[in-house]
This record gives C-alpha cells, structure tokens and sequence, in this order.
C-alpha cells in the first residue's frame, strides 16, 4: 500500500476517533495528534499492531506534569556522593539485603550457575531498584511514558521509543496498559525493566508461557542476568579495586570534575603508577568525590551495571551492596 495513502487512512481515522475522544474532553491531546498519527501510523503498518488498540491507548494518556519536575530533580543530578549513597546503603536495606539473599540462596545460585552473573549483584539491583520488591513505583506505565515522550524537553525521542515498545509489549502479551504501575519513568517490575528491555532481554525462566517481572522470581532473576549478560558481563572478573594515586596527579584526574567513569589510558596507567595487578582489559577512573579526591579504578562489569542507569553513582552503590549482602551479620 502506498504510504501516503496509509498516512490519509490513519489521518481519516484520527478524525473520526478525536471527534469522540474530544467530546468527552478527557485528555489535552489535541495539539500533539501530529506525532500520535505517526506513532499509531508505526505501530500499525511496521509492528501489526490493531489500529484500534493503539489508538485507544495512546489516546487514554493523561499528561503527569510533576514526573517532568521529578526528572529534572534525580538524585544522580543533584546529590553528592555521601548523599547518595546514605540514602541506598542503609543499615535495613543492607539487613534486608542479606535476609533476602539467604533466603532465595537456592534460585540465585541456579541462576548464577547459568548466566555467570553472582547473586549478590542481582540481589543489589533488586535492592537499589525497589528495596526488594517492597516498592515498584505507583505511576501509571502509559502515563508516565506519555508525559515523556511528548513533553520531556531534551529525551522525548527515548521515551517515545519506549512508548512504542511499551504499547507493543502490552499488545502481544496481553497485557492491560491501564493496570500497569511502575516508576516515573516507566520502568517496570521488580527488576525495573524499560519496555524495551522487557520485549528483548526478559526471560520467562520457569517456563510457563508468561515472562513475568512482577511475581516469578526465576523470571526476575533471570532477566537481570540475561540483562547484564547480553552487554558484556565478564564472569569471575572483578567489578572494580582500590587504587593509590600520588596527589600531585589529583588535579589532572579531576580537571573535568566528578560523578564520572572514564577511561584511562596505557599511558596514564604508567604515569600514575598503578599496580600491573590492578590492570584488566579494559580499566577506568571512577571519579566519585572532587572534593575529598574520592577515586577508584573500575573494570568492564562496572560499566555494565551502567548500562542499567548510565550513572557512577548508581553503580557503585549497587556494587557496594553486593559486597555487603554476602557478608555474615556481624562482620
């Protein structure tokens, strides 16, 4: 079929919907039926999704101005980093870390076993992302997706990739977009998968027929490591080490300032004398404190856990919770 042809038929379509939708006055979509055209034009003509349930749901987005506020204000952006991480490494979440580990010891391990990923990295993602599953977010997923991806000033292409993907997984999965909660921003279950991530790297490990993140634990376990598998995790291989770098180099390292991971060079290993047994494949300065010259040297895996929140904090403080888990209660 022609495109333009398509584009007049979703256009056609849209009137007709709008003049229903609008007489109702449910939503202020009016001024963005432009690009809701195209994202239902995509939905229908390239991933087969029914007209109708794409337009029916796109058009039931209600616009949450304040997820726009929170955005701007994330603790990654705003917090330093003893802030940061006294608000994730407390005692309880620390307590309720071991408990948990202990008590899922048996499918952590047989997940750990298959994927190569240690349990207590997955137990601290579970940990920072919702506190163990005590918290998965009170946002509508369509709401929340929607707000961003025709409102966020600087990422709304993101988010409306992931509107798209949200929209096809709840599709073909039969799913009810209007009874899905989760984050802000429109991350979901206890792992706190992006949509897109749920479609391409969600497992449904205890193979019944249903990829579930919010109650199979086998699922929830073996998504994260298929997660942490699939962009590079090395097994056995050291997430990060302490590293002693003479003062008079702290200026250089710190020039572009802090909350930064960056590569370090053959040559800057050499220049700032760091051990040959602190040296892997691929090395970085993790540059956590500017002000009290907080620095360490991280490896590949720190990097992967960053492709689940692209910051140094968030990292790190994941990685020093999975330290922590494994520990005995009195040590």
């Amino acid at each position: 079929m022609n495109y333009h042809f398509k584009k007049l038929l979703i256009f056609i379509y849209l009137v007709f919907f709008n003049n229903l939708i609008y007489a109702k006055d449910t939503n202020n979509l009016k001024k963005y039926e432009n690009e809701l055209g195209e994202i239902i034009q995509e939905l229908v003509y390239k991933y087969k999704i029914d007209q109708d349930y794409a337009t029916k749901a796109l058009y039931s987005i209600e616009f949450k101005d304040k997820i726009l506020k929170i955005m701007a204000n994330a603790p990654e952006r705003k917090d330093t980093w003893q802030e940061y991480k006294s608000k994730y490494l407390t005692s309880e979440r620390i307590r309720l870390g071991r408990k948990y580990f202990n008590d899922n010891y048996t499918l952590l391990k047989q997940i750990e076993n298959n994927y190569g990923v240690p349990a207590e990295v997955i137990v601290a993602l579970l940990g920072v992302e919702t506190n163990y599953g005590g918290y998965t977010g009170n946002y509508k997923i369509l709401n929340a997706l929607g707000t961003l991806a025709l409102k966020h000033p600087k990422r709304n292409k993101f988010f409306k990739a992931q509107l798209k993907n949200f929209i096809i997984l709840t599709y073909r999965n039969k799913l009810n977009y209007n009874k899905l909660y989760g984050s802000y921003a429109g991350a979901m279950g206890l792992p706190q998968f992006m949509p897109d991530n749920y479609r391409k790297l969600a497992v449904d490990y205890d193979g019944d027929g249903n990829t579930d993140l919010w109650n199979s634990k086998l699922d929830i376990y073996a998504s994260i490591a298929n997660f942490l598998k699939n962009h590079g995790w090395k097994t056995n291989e050291k997430i990060y080490s302490n590293i002693k770098i003479d003062e008079k180099h702290y200026k250089e390292i710190f020039k572009k300032g802090d909350v930064r991971t960056v590569s370090i060079s053959e040559k800057n290993i050499q220049k700032y004398n760091i051990p040959k047994n602190k040296i892997l494949n691929k090395n970085y300065l993790i540059l956590l404190s500017k002000k009290y010259n907080k620095y360490l040297i991280g490896y590949t895996n720190f990097k992967v856990i960053m492709r689940y929140n692209p910051s140094t904090f968030y990292a790190m403080v994941v990685t020093n919770l999975s330290e922590k888990v494994v520990l005995k209660n009195n040590e």
